[in-house]
Formats: structure tokens, C-alpha cells, sequence
């Protein structure tokens, strides 16, 4: 299951992997260190890889082994399977065993010779862009659940951001505006965790939960509430 732990954890992978693909000289390198970090963060994951796709057609794979690349080839070779599917819809795509899934059964059939028992697909979007799609794969059934999907959605935000920019720039230039609003929301948000675990003793869990409902009673982005949180708490009269 997805857990508060695992979102930080996500958080810290990124912000590893972002320094890296900032001065990742082509796609082909940044498409490759988001696999690896997305295998590091989800549990249960034996592979990864992530596909960026155009016209129905790939321009760039990453994958964390052979595994990864041949489950990928599959598809493109069989034209279905859940990455495809993902990329197409804009939605998440779970398998839970790939020996009864009932779609994509030829695809299902050739990996599941394999180690490949389940597989979550989530597409990379970038406003109204899909620009391809992030994969995990395990070797036990019902390995993932919808937290897993949540948990991948979480890590795809970000990394589509990461993408579109190495995708228009294809080598080292300075970090973009969306990206830099994108790195400076998950700043803001930490740092209004940090304040209501210090002024108000609150545990990591319920401050994440406190700004998450702030949100949704003001009706604003996560982000906007942080930021509310923040002035309100470090103002002169708080």
C-alpha cells in the first residue's frame, strides 16, 4: 500500500534524479535515470521503464534491465499491451496477473512465460500532451493496488514535467518555468508540513492530511493552501 513514508520517499528519489536529468544531455539518458527511480520507489517492483511516445510511435525507451525492454518490444511488436493503453486513454492501466488477464491476451500471453505476473502503466501527461507512459512490473500477482497507481501518478507529475523540458531542449539549459513552479509547490508544501509539526505538534501524517484539507475546503491546489499555511503561520501575528 502507498504510505505517507513512501511519498517522502519519493521526494527524496526526485530530487536526486532532478539534479541529474538537468544536465542529461539527451532524452535517451533522462528516460532512463526516471526507471530506475521509479523501480527504487514503488514496492514490489522487479523492472521499470518508461516510453515516450509520438504519432503512435516510440521516440525513446528507458528501462531498468532486459526484462523491461522485451516486455516493451512486445508491445510495439504485438500493437497492444497496458503501456499503450495508457499512453492512448491518459488513464492508469493495472493488471493484476498477467496468466487470466483477459485483455491484451497476446501480449499477456508471451510475457507471462516470463517472470512478469503484474504490471501498472500510468501515462505522462504535460497539460494536453500525453507524452508517453511509466511502467512497473512484478514477479507476484497482485503485487500492486490502486496506492500503487496513486503512488505512480504522484512520481509521473513531476517526471513529465522533467521530460517535456529535456524533450525541448535536448541538452543542458536552464531549468524551466513550469518546472520551477513544479519544484518550488513540493518546497512550499514541506516547508508548511515542517511548520505544523513545530508549532503545532503535529505527526508528519496529519499535517499532510491538514493542508490536503485545506485544500478541498477552499477549493485551491495543494500548493495554495502550503502557501496560505505558511504566511498565516510566519506572519507578524501569528
Amino acid at each position: 500500500m502507498a504510505t505517507e513514508s513512501s511519498l517522502n520517499e519519493i521526494e527524496v528519489v526526485f530530487g536526486r534524479v532532478k539534479g541529474l536529468l538537468l544536465t542529461a544531455e539527451t532524452v535517451n539518458h533522462a528516460v532512463d535515470l526516471l526507471a530506475e527511480a521509479a523501480k527504487e520507489v514503488i514496492p514490489g517492483a522487479i523492472g521499470a521503464g518508461v516510453t515516450l511516445v509520438r504519432n503512435g510511435q516510440r521516440i525513446s525507451t528507458g528501462s531498468t534491465d532486459a526484462l523491461v525492454s522485451q516486455a516493451d518490444d512486445m508491445q510495439y511488436e504485438l500493437g497492444e499491451g497496458p503501456c499503450l493503453s495508457a499512453w492512448a486513454t491518459g488513464e492508469p492501466v493495472r493488471i493484476d496477473d498477467t496468466r487470466t488477464e483477459p485483455r491484451w491476451r497476446n501480449w499477456n500471453a508471451a510475457v507471462s512465460q516470463g517472470p512478469v505476473r503484474a504490471c501498472v502503466s500510468v501515462p505522462l501527461l504535460r497539460g494536453q500532451d500525453h507524452l508517453g507512459a511509466i511502467k512497473v512490473y512484478s514477479a507476484v500477482p497482485s503485487a500492486f493496488d490502486a496506492s500503487t497507481e496513486a503512488l505512480l501518478l504522484h512520481f509521473a507529475v513531476p517526471a513529465a514535467a522533467l521530460l517535456g523540458h529535456v524533450q525541448t531542449t535536448e541538452t543542458p539549459q536552464q531549468i524551466t518555468d513550469e518546472l520551477l513552479a513544479a519544484l518550488r509547490t513540493r518546497d512550499v508544501i514541506g516547508l508548511a508540513k515542517g511548520i505544523l509539526m513545530g508549532g503545532r505538534g503535529m505527526a508528519e501524517e496529519q499535517a499532510h492530511t491538514e493542508i490536503i484539507e485545506r485544500a478541498k475546503r477552499l477549493k485551491i491546489t495543494m500548493g495554495e493552501a502550503a502557501q496560505q499555511l505558511v504566511d498565516h503561520l510566519t506572519g507578524p501575528e501569528s
